[in-house]
């Protein structure tokens, strides 16, 4: 049998780390003559059952990012989500190129899946971009931004990230929230309806991520986007830092019935892209 570096084929609702799974499976069973269709699951077969670390760089050092769920695989799996190259995010994340390429095929992949849909965020943010996120849910955040496709955009929210590192003690979401920031107000204001999804809106979301998007390009900001957000919305940022840190619970308010029923994440994501696409297009 001819082995392939193809994405095999499997279930539409397989998950990304897929190959990793049958490659455990398969060095944990007694079934000794089943053979994967593609090279790298063999390879991690091999990888799991002689603990080879030198024979297996790329896959030990892979795996490692990948069970030790640190900062590391936050931004990893973030940039290759944005659609950056295996030599971009290894420059960027201080790795080789054949390490995220492993890593890819092993425990991200979803490359062959380009466009917004409903398989990609229940595997990449989950349950939080509904239930609200959480101090710990600093991956699955970036993930939500790296799903609008926009790498300048994830670029700005993890240098926000580590920015604010220096001035603060907080380590998960909060530190983007904390009394006395520097991050953007439009950032703050994007993670804070992250974090209490369950508050009725008090903007569109699209708005203000193309406000954002337009800043830190140093483009002119449209005129219906130069709102900022309100007084309300510094009040709500502040309720989210609570909830972040302290364990504030919070009683989620009554939906005004009149209000619009706010956009699936799916199409707000359609609506992101088709907007910046036609803006590429006006500027050309």
């Amino acid at each position: 049998m001819s082995l392939t570096n193809e994405v095999p084929q499997m279930s539409l609702f397989a998950p990304p780390c897929q190959r990793w799974k049958m490659a455990c499976e398969i060095s944990e069973s007694s079934q000794a003559d089943y053979i994967p269709e593609d090279q790298i699951t063999q390879d991690a077969v091999d990888y799991l059952k002689s603990q080879d670390e030198a024979l297996y760089p790329e896959i030990h050092k892979a795996c490692q990012i990948f069970q030790q769920d640190c900062l590391s695989r936050a931004e990893l799996e973030a940039l290759i989500l944005v659609g950056e190259s295996d030599a971009e995010i290894a420059e960027h994340c201080d790795l080789s190129p054949e390490v995220v390429n492993v890593y890819e095929k092993l425990f991200f992949s979803l490359r062959h899946r380009d466009t917004p849909s409903d398989w990609l965020l229940k595997h990449t943010v989950g349950a939080p971009h509904f239930t609200g996120f959480k101090d710990h849910h600093l991956r699955q955040l970036w993930a939500w931004f790296a799903l609008h496709g926009v790498p300048e955009v994830l670029d700005q929210v993890i240098w926000a990230y580590f920015e604010e590192l220096e001035h603060t003690d907080d380590m998960g979401l909060s530190v983007y929230l904390h009394p006395g920031s520097h991050v953007h107000p439009d950032l703050q204001a994007m993670i804070a309806d992250c974090v209490t999804p369950y508050f009725p809106p008090l903007y569109q979301w699209d708005q203000v991520f193309l406000r954002y998007y337009q800043s830190i390009q140093e483009l002119p900001i449209s005129e219906e986007l130069q709102t900022p957000p309100s007084q309300d919305y510094q009040t709500k940022i502040k309720v989210a830092y609570g909830v972040l840190t302290s364990g504030l619970k919070v009683t989620a308010a009554v939906w005004d019935c009149n209000l619009p029923i706010k956009e699936s994440p799916t199409e707000e994501l359609e609506n992101i892209l088709r907007i910046l696409d036609l803006q590429k297009t006006a500027s050309l």
